[in-house]
C-alpha cells in the first residue's frame, strides 16, 4: 500500500471518499480537509501534500515560477468545483449598480486577483458586457502576507494597465462597502466551516448583511441567469479547481493517476446517488430544477476528463495569458498527465 497525503476542501462530492465508503486497495489515504483559501495557501507556501485540490488559475502561474523542487506539480483532469464564488457579490445600494454590466468604472473588491473565480469573473464580464479588466478599479481583500497573489508575485508584478489596491489589516470589504468606499465586493461574508480554519485569510469585519439598507446581493437568483447566459453564448460552465499531484510520485508510480481518477469518479457518482440527484452535490444552485440543469449541461454537471473540458480549459488558459497572469499560453498536453489525455 502506498501512503498518500491528500489535501481537500469540504465538498459534497468528496464526502464518500473522506468517509471511507469509497476506498482503494492500493492506497493508504491520509486526508486533510480545510477551506479553499487555506489549502491553496499551504500548497503554495509549504508544498506539503502528495495530491491536492488546487486553484486552476494559480496552478497555471506556478508552472512558470517553479524552481528546484518547489511546485513540481502536474494536473489530473479532475475538476471538483464550479467557479460560482463571485456570484455572491454584494453591492452598495448607492452605487447605481443594477446589473452586471454596471460594474464598468466601479471599485470592485476581490479576495485575490489571481484566483480562478476572479479570472472567470473577468472573462464573463468581457463576454457578456465587453468590460475589460482595466475598466474596473480592483481592491484585493487578503493582506499580502496571507494572499495567494502575494506568494505568486502579484504585489510586485501586477498585470500591466490594471489598477489594483491591496487592503491593509485594518480594512475589510464589508466595512468599506457599508461606508461606500467601494461599490461591490465578494468573498468576505462568512461561508466556511470555522472549525476547518486556522488562518484568517478572508476577513470579515462583522457588518450586518441581512436587512442592511446600504447593502444588497447583486443576484437575486444566486447568479443562475448569468450562468445560463454565459453557457448559451460559449457552451461553457467554468470550473474552479483541479486535482494536482507531485510530478515525482506520478513518475514513480505510473498506475497512480488512473487510481486517483477512479477514486474521485466513484466518490462523485456515489454522492450524486446518495442525494438522489437533488442535493448540492449535484445541483449548481440550491432549489434549482434538475431537469432544466440536465437539459443545459447533461446528466453529469461536474464532468471529469479532457474531452468534456477541453473548450473550457482552452478558454481559461487563453484568458490567463491575455490578462498577463501567465507569460505564455499554456497547452493542455503540457499541463495534464500524459496518460490521462485521452479521458
Amino acid at each position: 500500500m502506498l501512503n498518500l497525503k491528500l489535501g481537500l476542501t469540504k465538498n459534497p462530492r468528496f464526502e464518500p471518499l473522506i468517509a471511507g465508503s469509497v476506498k482503494s486497495n492500493k492506497l493508504n489515504l491520509n486526508i486533510h480537509v480545510t477551506t479553499p483559501p487555506e489549502l491553496f495557501f499551504k500548497n503554495l507556501k509549504n508544498d506539503e501534500y502528495d495530491v491536492f485540490e488546487m486553484s486552476l488559475s494559480e496552478f497555471l502561474i506556478t508552472r512558470e515560477q517553479a524552481k528546484g523542487d518547489r511546485w513540481q506539480w502536474q494536473a489530473l483532469p479532475i475538476f471538483p468545483a464550479k467557479a460560482f464564488v463571485w456570484m455572491t457579490l454584494f453591492v452598495n445600494t448607492g452605487s447605481g449598480i443594477q446589473s452586471l454590466c454596471d460594474l464598468k468604472g466601479k471599485r470592485v473588491g476581490i479576495p485575490d486577483y489571481v484566483m480562478t473565480a476572479g479570472l472567470w469573473f473577468r472573462a464573463i464580464l468581457r463576454e457578456l458586457c465587453a468590460i475589460q479588466p482595466k475598466d474596473i478599479s480592483w481592491y484585493i481583500g487578503r493582506v499580502q502576507d496571507l494572499s495567494h497573489g502575494g506568494l505568486l508575485g502579484m504585489d510586485t508584478r501586477p498585470p500591466a494597465g490594471v489598477s489594483t489596491t491591496w487592503l491593509t489589516a485594518e480594512k475589510t470589504f464589508d466595512v468599506m462597502l457599508d461606508k461606500g468606499e467601494i461599490d461591490a465586493a465578494y468573498g468576505f461574508a462568512p461561508r466556511h466551516d470555522a472549525k476547518l480554519m486556522t488562518l484568517n485569510i478572508d476577513r470579515y469585519g462583522g457588518t450586518p448583511l441581512e436587512g442592511n439598507p446600504r447593502l444588497r446581493k447583486m443576484f437575486a437568483d444566486g447568479g443562475l441567469s448569468i450562468v445560463e447566459a454565459f453557457y448559451h453564448k460559449t457552451g461553457i460552465v467554468p470550473a474552479n479547481h483541479v486535482i494536482v499531484a507531485q510530478r515525482r510520485m506520478l513518475e514513480q508510480q505510473p498506475w497512480l493517476p488512473s487510481e486517483i481518477l477512479r477514486l474521485f469518479s466513484e466518490s462523485k457518482r456515489s454522492a450524486y446517488e446518495r442525494g438522489n440527484f437533488a442535493s448540492p452535490a449535484y445541483l449548481y444552485f440550491e432549489n434549482s430544477d434538475r431537469g432544466n440543469q440536465e437539459q443545459m449541461v447533461g446528466n453529469d454537471p461536474f464532468p471529469f476528463g479532457i474531452k468534456n473540458n477541453r473548450q473550457m480549459l482552452e478558454m481559461l488558459f487563453r484568458n490567463s495569458h491575455e490578462e498577463g497572469l501567465t507569460q505564455r499560453l499554456a497547452k493542455i498536453e503540457e499541463v495534464f498527465y500524459p496518460g490521462l489525455l485521452d479521458t
